[in-house]
């Protein structure tokens, strides 16, 4: 959380400037391709493959990239009228080989009693597609139930912020965390390690690894490297409402570490340009693994002008995508989401779901798996060159409206000699086969698609079980 009394003491500390011109063509909210052009030879690719940005969709000409706006998907702590004061922060997310999911969340009260109980780091679990609180510790909390307290804050009232952020990473040990708190009765508040075997017992790590502000950041692991993308302020003197911080603006740093304790200094990353809102602020920026890329959500804050000098509730929130998570576009800005969280997706009963909070609850959005972006329009595309998958070609798509044909070509985008192309017209789903054999598959496809009508393509993907919708 932001504190206005720490305004001046950023404004003397951060300096940054922005930066940032977005790339990538944008009509609105949709990558459009208007006519085919060459494409230099794309390294060759494993299935599924989630169409998300441009180097997905290859010589595209009459088509578009559209985000899709996730529904609602399950109630996973209902709002307790019982305590107005109650609400839910889902932190962090993990999928267990048996299927069950992990969630972390921040249970936070102002009105319960205890200074301790007021913020708590919370587990529950979705098993076979049901919400359970699991006890890991014995009793009960202050508040009843199953004491499913993973962590509490530490006693000391914290320089800036508050216990807050809880973002888990798998580690060689097991698992990693990176939380923001008080190390102790001196110093300044910061960015806190603990680590764990289960995500049940935590062993808080002694000292912050980085204490410039602010306490809003999230964490992604990338080979041998950790990435965090931390909220930074900037000096703003012509801001049109001064809000809690006073003349600062909201923008994404990038820091990075080999071993989530010695931290680069912040660089920055993500800026509102001159496309954006004059008053727009970037708030927070999650970042997950998604195909063979990235895509992130950045929160955009809006200072409320019936409210100068507190903070706002006025928030949008908008899909960007990268190849390697350092340099981003924002193809899909204005498309609205309606969604953000810290938590990385996770799969339940095939649909993908994002935990979130919602009026006082703790639920979830959701998609069918693999369908953030969708290509469609009246046109054709080809897609990146893949291996021969084993059990054959799916497409995850939508024609129950429209039409999309199929031709299986080579990796240099030639028609393979002795299959026909395949014609999908009437059906939905997420592996609707496309029924070539395997030996009839070149060692390294790709395939070239005509669609119209309305139909969407969202994954080539292998054929599984889970067929036709």
């Amino acid at each position: 959380m932001i504190c206005p009394n720490c305004a001046r003491e950023m404004n003397r500390q951060m300096k940054m400037k922005r930066i940032l011109a977005t790339i990538g063509v944008v009509i609105l909210g949709a990558v459009s391709f208007h006519a085919v052009a060459a494409t230099p030879p794309a390294a060759t690719r494993m299935l599924p493959m989630p169409l998300l940005q441009r180097c997905d969709v290859v010589q595209a000409a009459g088509v578009r990239m559209e985000a899709q706006v996730p529904e609602a998907g399950m109630v996973l702590c209902e709002k307790d009228p019982r305590r107005p004061a109650l609400w839910y922060a889902p932190s962090a997310s993990r999928t267990l080989e048996d299927g069950t999911v992990q969630i972390w969340y921040q249970r936070v009260n102002k009105e319960e009693t205890s200074y301790a109980d007021q913020r708590t780091l919370c587990l529950g679990e979705i098993r076979n597609g049901s919400w359970a609180l699991p006890a890991v510790q014995p009793g009960s909390p202050a508040w009843g139930g199953a004491n499913n307290v993973v962590m509490i804050r530490s006693p000391h009232r914290p320089t800036w912020g508050g216990f807050n952020v809880f973002q888990i990473v798998a580690d060689r040990a097991g698992l990693a965390m990176l939380y923001w708190d008080q190390p102790g009765p001196t110093g300044e508040a910061g960015a806190l390690r603990a680590v764990s075997r289960d995500g049940r017992s935590w062993e808080k790590l002694p000292g912050a690894v980085f204490t410039e502000h602010n306490d809003a950041f999230c964490l992604l692991r990338v080979g041998d490297e950790y990435l965090a993308y931390q909220t930074a302020l900037e000096p703003w003197p012509d801001k049109p409402v001064a809000d809690n911080i006073g003349k600062l603006k909201r923008v994404i740093s990038l820091r990075a570490s080999p071993d989530l304790k010695t931290w680069s200094l912040q660089q920055p990353l993500l800026a509102p340009d001159a496309r954006d809102a004059p008053d727009a602020e970037f708030y927070l920026f999650k970042v997950f693994r998604y195909g063979h890329g990235y895509a992130g959500l950045i929160m955009k804050y809006y200072a409320d002008p019936a409210k100068p000098g507190k903070h706002s509730a006025i928030l949008r929130h908008e899909l960007a995508v990268s190849e390697d998570g350092r340099t981003w576009q924002r193809p899909y800005r204005d498309t609205e989401l309606g969604f953000w969280s810290y938590a990385d997706p996770f799969p339940v009963n095939g649909r993908m779901h994002f935990a979130t909070w919602k009026d006082g609850a703790l639920a979830t959005v959701a998609c069918e798996q693999d369908r953030l972006v969708a290509v469609t329009g009246e046109g054709s595309f080809s897609t990146p060159p893949f291996a021969r998958p084993k059990n054959g070609i799916a497409l995850n798509a939508d024609a129950s409206q429209g039409w999309i044909e199929t031709t299986l070509c080579d990796r240099g985008g030639k028609p393979a000699s002795g299959v026909d192309s395949q014609r999908i017209e009437g059906i939905e789903g997420t592996s609707i086969p496309l029924p070539w054999k395997h030996n009839e598959l070149p060692e390294e496809c790709s395939l070239r698609i005509r669609l119209g009508g309305g139909a969407k393509v969202y994954c080539v993907a292998e054929q599984s079980i889970r067929t036709i919708q």
